[in-house]
């Protein structure tokens, strides 16, 4: 980002001997002495080797000398957020009263870590990063220049490589030049020294992912792993180009820190649009997972393996949400139960809860599912009841999804709860529940039905919500047999008659 770069101009422009508006002269004494770095009144310090109280004592102590030929003396503290609180603190005081010969430039890439005393006794500018078409564009101007015969690629890697900083890529490209010996400097010499991943790889192992080929992306990795790279950096590296993925799905088109060729920017659009926007952030989130469960463990290379292999297998493993997004969409009209010709809708609904009820008795209700056909106009389900109840109240919804369904007709609904829910079939049979549950009632069927609740293997004096079962104090219960048949047909004792021994 050029920030020492930055302060040796202003210090140049501070003490030059023939400034003007446009800059400074860069021929006087001071200017060529600031160039050569060998100006005695320019003094650069590394903040984070001399961070301690001791250097700043001393700075304290030769400000109070006066410049020896330029105008002004001037301390560029580098890195300065690495210097101690102590040190800040004792630099605090020469910072409010500074002498009129003295500046300071402070240059950080953490300015946040200053402290607020220290940047309020300052003028601040803050720097961007350059973006990698940018430092691309740069480097091919001087390719042409210095006549350097180099691949596109080569320049959009070092780019790449270089993270925001002009000088740092000027340096690879150094190298580069060096290394080549006059030759074609190509894409895969810039990989070798930088120690990058080969997109082509990068982007066939992404595409195996997203196609599901688990064979493929264990020897692909194999291959990657015993190349030198690192199963860290192979999970940075995909984490960055799914986030590419992610920025193509969003925006349709490529953003200025994407630093890609033509060929290469049309993989990415290909492979965002085999992806939904869901599914890249799913993969995003578990690449995040897997890299923070690399710094916690040796065995990087098995955390790699076993995130791609569940990506790969993505389609397979449903998430809660999914699932139950996927059973309120199965088609209910595929359980509608129907009276058979020729025979009544009561009559039919009577007989399947009969043959239920053979079958194991009442722990063995009525699916909850269950969809009732009503005069060949439309059907009415539990789910509907339960649904319009839910949006209702969350504490009565979280109470009658505990029950089991034994009937459920536009004139008769009967749950049923087990015998420790004595609190729920209360708090169901009155108050506001009972209102809510007999409006839920309402908008299916377009009336209140009779609405029953039991509780299974109930005791004596037990109450439901719309009856009572008595029975009489010292006499046997009821045969199971009888107590069915009122359940089903809703009857009642008229009169109770035992035989007696004789």
């Amino acid at each position: 980002m050029g920030k020492t770069s930055i302060a040796r101009l202003v210090a140049k422009m501070l003490n030059c001997l023939n400034a003007s508006p446009d800059g400074p002269c860069n021929k006087c004494s001071s200017c060529e002495e600031i160039t050569r770095g060998s100006s005695i009144d320019v003094l650069e310090i590394d903040g984070a080797s001399n961070r301690g109280i001791d250097e700043i004592r001393a700075l304290r102590e030769s400000v109070k000398f006066m410049p020896s030929s330029g105008k002004y003396k001037i301390y560029i503290i580098d890195e300065v957020h690495m210097l101690t609180t102590e040190a800040f603190n004792a630099l605090l005081k020469t910072l409010e009263e500074p002498p009129s010969h003295v500046k300071f430039i402070f240059a950080t890439t953490e300015a946040y870590k200053v402290l607020p005393t220290i940047l309020s006794r300052c003028q601040r500018f803050d720097f961007k990063r350059i973006g990698p078409m940018m430092i691309f564009d740069r480097l091919k101007y001087i390719a042409n220049l210095e006549k350097i015969d180099i691949e596109d690629k080569a320049c959009v890697l070092i780019a790449r490589g270089a993270e925001g900083s002009l000088r740092d890529a000027l340096v690879v490209m150094d190298q580069m030049i060096s290394f080549s010996s006059g030759e074609k400097i190509k894409s895969e010499d810039v990989i070798e020294l930088l120690g990058m991943i080969h997109n082509e790889k990068l982007f066939e192992l992404s595409n195996r992912v997203i196609l599901g080929e688990t064979k493929e992306i264990i020897e692909i990795l194999d291959l990657m792993i015993n190349n030198g790279n690192d199963p860290v950096f192979i999970t940075e590296s995909l984490l960055e180009h799914y986030r590419n993925l992610m920025i193509i799905k969003t925006t349709g088109s490529s953003t200025s820190d994407m630093a890609f060729v033509e060929e290469e920017i049309s993989v990415i659009k290909s492979q965002s649009a085999k992806l939904t926007l869901e599914e890249i952030l799913y993969i995003l989130q578990n690449l995040s997972q897997a890299l923070t469960l690399m710094k916690s463990t040796m065995f990087t290379r098995a955390i790699i393996e076993i995130c791609l292999l569940r990506l790969a297998k993505r389609n397979e493993i449903l998430s809660l949400p999914e699932v139950l997004e996927s059973l309120e969409k199965i088609d209910m009209s595929k359980l509608a139960v129907s009276a058979p010709e020729g025979q009544s809708l009561e009559k039919h609904v009577i007989t399947h809860i009969g043959d239920g009820l053979k079958g194991g008795g009442v722990n063995q209700p009525v699916s909850s599912n269950n969809v009732i056909s009503h005069g060949g106009s439309g059907s009415f389900t539990w789910d509907n009841v339960l649904h319009y109840i839910k949006s209702k109240s969350m504490s009565a919804y979280s109470a009658i999804i505990e029950a089991k369904v034994l009937e459920f007709t536009p004139e008769r609904v009967t749950i049923i709860f087990k015998h420790d829910k004595v609190f729920i079939v209360e708090m169901l049979s009155s108050g506001s529940t009972k209102s809510i549950i007999e409006d839920a009632f309402k908008s299916v069927f377009g009336k209140v039905p009779k609405f029953e609740i039991k509780q299974d293997g109930a005791k004596e004096n037990e109450k439901s919500s719309q009856k009572i079962i008595e029975k009489k104090q010292g006499k046997d219960e009821m045969h199971p047999v009888i107590e069915k048949a009122m359940d089903i047909f809703g009857g009642r004792i008229v009169r109770d008659t035992q035989e007696t021994d004789k």
